[in-house]
């Protein structure tokens, strides 16, 4: 029978202190509530409740509530407020917060114009064991951070995709979040909810440094001795005191242009040369990221990486209509790009990890297959994907919708935020509206693509919106009709899209009508091909995009297959 521990514990109130026996629970752990029923308010400070206890992890459950309108604002260890919520007269609520002790003691202090606290329980959580599957943790600020698609997409942080690049045998749980330093992430509690979650056997990624040196906003800046004093005792101790293995990263690299010396420019060195000094002194696991995406960066071209990875348009982007200048946050192909090159850094600098990896795309159902080489290049350039499984499925059908994203894609055509009424059938739900919204405004969908086709120009635009967005507004035309996304696209309708696409892409509008006077092609059933459709495959032929059957035929009518596709986006590279 295990010896019950008495433990002291000293209360701190703004009003009153009190003296307090707690008594641990038979199994060890601490256990005590507080009753907070007594204790007045003060008007600057709160309820303030310090206490000492034992190693390990906790939770802090507040409880309030009472005759009158609640508004409390909860802190933790003398942190920033960590949770803020107002209730109705006679409403209760119970709040739980995971909490590592600092300096053997956890505060608890409740703010508010009348916080009506109850009862503080203060709980020790029991010894975690290795958990069957890893996990990664990422702990980081808005360039790794998931986003709302719905309201901001593209933009995408690394941490986002990353699970991508991993198999089933590990977790990826994303944990960034913009805005953040190393400070405010812990003194938000999201470094403790981490600490008090992960097992023995599981990795913690850190990555700051990008909103570290802002000294116009203390609740962010901390200082580099500092900085890598937190880094070195909580971040990377803490987890390794419980097991695990802290990762350190430098942040990720901005797309910062140098004109005097023609290439990107190293970024975020005020933090990243200090963070490369704590790898060193500590030994601990190390990704130089800011290095790594320069590198990567400057071995493409200024465009590509701008336009392609960082930069949004007029009407990309829900939140931004107006585009962006922005060359620290990414798009989804920015996104996608960082987190491979973190992956593809993994077996050298965290080599255990390697096994967990997916490795270079390889389809087990497609040897011998006719497309076979041209899938294999593909999927090693991240431009197509499988089905699941390791599967490419190359005799699939491929839907309108996945065409349409495949071909924009390929050419770097980016689609455009989803507007309520100009995307045809298409809703926000839909996966594909951000390229159908795109598509439409560049007018790459053809009114023949369009059953019960109608459009007007955009002459009038939404009171909120700027002078640039009105510009561009100008222009779109809105049309109604349906383009019946998840029907699968035939070959000829294939030829439509990829032309349409390309003469974009090379802003070469051509006189479709002009186009039928080039000669025709000799495939044994051109007459079966729609008439309105056959310029496109005429272009789309002479300038090839597309090639026939084996047996002579184009077969303008079957459904374009996933192997087929794979040529088509090779050929319009």
């Amino acid at each position: 029978m295990k010896i019950r521990k008495i433990i002291s514990a000293i209360l701190t109130m703004s009003v009153m202190s009190a003296c307090i026996i707690p008594i641990a629970k038979a199994d060890g752990l601490y256990s005590e509530k507080f009753d907070m029923t007594k204790v007045k308010a003060d008007k600057t400070d709160g309820v303030t409740k310090e206490v000492e206890v034992p190693d390990g992890d906790y939770t802090v459950t507040v409880t309030t509530g009472g005759k009158t309108e609640t508004n409390a604002n909860i802190y933790i260890n003398g942190g920033e407020r960590v949770r803020a919520y107002t209730l109705e007269a006679g409403e209760t609520q119970e709040n739980e917060q995971p909490v590592v002790p600092k300096n053997g003691k956890i505060t608890v202090q409740v703010k508010g114009d009348n916080p009506n606290v109850t009862e503080i329980e203060i709980e020790q959580l029991p010894t975690r064991e290795k958990a069957e599957k890893p996990t990664i943790y990422i702990a980081g600020d808005s360039t790794a951070q998931t986003y709302n698609y719905t309201k901001v997409y593209p933009q995408t942080g690394w941490g986002q995709v990353f699970a991508d690049y991993f198999n089933d045998d590990i977790i990826i749980e994303n944990r960034a979040m913009g805005g953040r330093s190393s400070k405010s992430y812990d003194n938000d509690g999201r470094l403790d909810r981490i600490l008090t979650e992960m097992h023995p056997g599981d990795y913690v990624f850190i990555q700051f440094g990008i909103n570290d040196g802002a000294e116009n906003k203390p609740e962010r800046y901390i200082s580099v001795e500092d900085y890598k004093k937190l880094i070195t005792d909580k971040y990377i101790g803490e987890v390794e005191k419980r097991g695990g293995t802290p990762v350190l990263m430098t942040a990720n690299a901005a797309a910062w242009w140098d004109k005097e010396n023609n290439c990107f420019m190293e970024s975020r060195k005020d933090y990243a040369d200090p963070t490369r000094e704590i790898a060193e002194e500590t030994g601990c696991k190390f990704i130089d990221e800011n290095k790594i995406v320069t590198d990567a960066w400057n071995s493409m071209s200024k465009n590509r990486v701008l336009s392609g990875y960082f930069i949004c348009e007029p009407l990309e982007s829900k939140a931004y209509p107006s585009g962006t200048n922005d060359t620290t946050h990414m798009k989804a192909k920015g996104a996608k790009r960082v987190a491979k090159l973190i992956a593809d850094a993994i077996p050298e600098n965290v080599p255990e990890l390697a096994k967990y990896l997916k490795g270079d795309e390889t389809f087990t159902d497609i040897q011998g297959h006719w497309a076979e080489d041209v899938i294999k290049t593909l999927a090693e350039n991240d431009k197509v994907s499988g089905v699941g499984d390791g599967k490419f499925n190359p005799d699939g059908t491929v839907t309108r919708a996945e065409f349409l994203k495949m071909a924009m894609d390929s050419l770097g055509i980016v689609g455009h935020a989803y507007r309520d009424g100009e995307c045809l059938d298409a809703t926000n739900d839909d996966w594909y509206c951000y390229y159908l919204q795109g598509a439409l405004d560049k007018d790459i969908i053809p009114e023949e693509m369009i059953e019960d086709c109608d459009f007007t120009n955009v002459t009038k635009t939404l009171k909120e919106s700027t002078e640039k967005e009105k510009a561009v507004r100008a222009n779109v035309n809105v049309y109604t009709g349906k383009f019946y996304g998840d029907k699968p696209i035939t070959r000829e309708e294939m030829a439509v899209i990829a032309t349409r696409c390309k003469n974009y892409k090379m802003r070469n509008w051509r006189d479709w009508d002009n186009e039928r006077r080039i000669p025709v092609f000799s495939f044994k059933d051109s007459d079966e091909i729609d008439e309105k459709y056959i310029s496109y495959v005429v272009h789309a032929y002479n300038l090839k995009y597309i090639d026939g059957m084996e047996d002579g035929r184009f077969a303008p009518k079957e459904n374009l297959t996933r192997a087929q596709a794979a040529v088509v986006m090779n050929n319009l590279k």
